[in-house]
């Protein structure tokens, strides 16, 4: 998160009687170097997303997930006019921001697909981190916002959503201080955490391992491009996703392509 995003918990946006319900089954992960302006002189995901969606659909998924400061919203742009003609994506899940010197995360949408039409349901990153968070925020997360982040067999953890599991140095576990993991019903078996930049800490790992234990899978997806006070970029040499099952950590298939994006697939009904 950059420092002008959100650290404690906000007001709870989700509305619970829209609350789509999903079956991921075969997820698409989708990624970039978020420092490159494309030929439409913006940076982010709107001047590929047609093919993108395309090259995922004939493949066979029905999710997409793309990592997040995903599309900038601006007047004469929809990006459902990118939907058109999907046969097999069922939900499409991004996040709108505001580009500049920082980038300031707006809403979170899920696009998902309905009998008539595509329809909308959003929401809003809450926290972080939990560093400086009172005890209430969290209690509020669990009780009243999580139940909103279900959306049939998966759950949206956004960012640092996931440091709702809590490393404790004495015993070098993880451990479910606030009742997040048990919150999330035993039939969630997907989490998709979106993240805006590289977590580099051991930590985040652990949780994502953790958080996937009793047979979920936990896919976390970030961009590439992040920069350190000396302006170096270390973005490793892995690509800029992480997934994890009932504890461990497995791979997703990388797709190749000349769009300038970074593709992952991941089938979750045949693993």
């Amino acid at each position: 998160m950059t420092k002008k995003q959100r650290t404690l918990v906000q007001p709870l946006f989700a509305k619970a009687e829209s609350i789509p319900s999903l079956k991921v089954r075969k997820v698409g992960i989708v990624t970039r170097d978020y420092r490159t302006k494309f030929s439409n002189g913006y940076r982010d995901f709107s001047h590929t997303l047609s093919q993108v969606l395309r090259l995922l659909d004939d493949d066979g998924c029905d999710t997409v997930l793309f990592s997040l400061f995903s599309i900038i919203p601006r007047k004469g742009y929809d990006p459902r006019s990118a939907f058109n003609h999907l046969k097999n994506i069922k939900a499409i899940l991004l996040e709108e921001f505001q580009d500049g010197e920082t980038r300031e995360a707006g809403r979170y949408v899920i696009y998902y697909r309905t009998a008539s039409d595509w329809k909308e349901y959003e929401f809003y990153q809450v926290f972080g981190t939990i560093t400086g968070m009172p005890q209430v925020g969290m209690d509020n997360f669990v009780k009243h916002e999580v139940s909103k982040r279900i959306m049939g067999n998966c759950c949206v953890l956004l960012c640092g959503e996931t440091n709702g599991v809590k490393y404790s140095k004495a015993d070098k576990k993880i451990h479910d201080t606030f009742g997040l993991r048990k919150t999330i019903p035993r039939n969630v078996n997907v989490i998709l955490n979106p993240i805006h930049d590289r977590m580099t800490r051991f930590e985040m790992k652990l949780k994502r391992g953790f958080l996937s234990e009793n047979n979920r899978w936990v896919i976390s997806i970030w961009n590439k491009g992040k920069q350190d006070k000396n302006g170096k970029v270390k973005d490793g040499p892995n690509p800029a996703w992480t997934v994890f099952f009932n504890g461990k950590e497995k791979k997703a298939s990388s797709v190749q392509n000349n769009l300038g994006v970074e593709i992952g697939v991941l089938d979750i009904k045949g693993a």
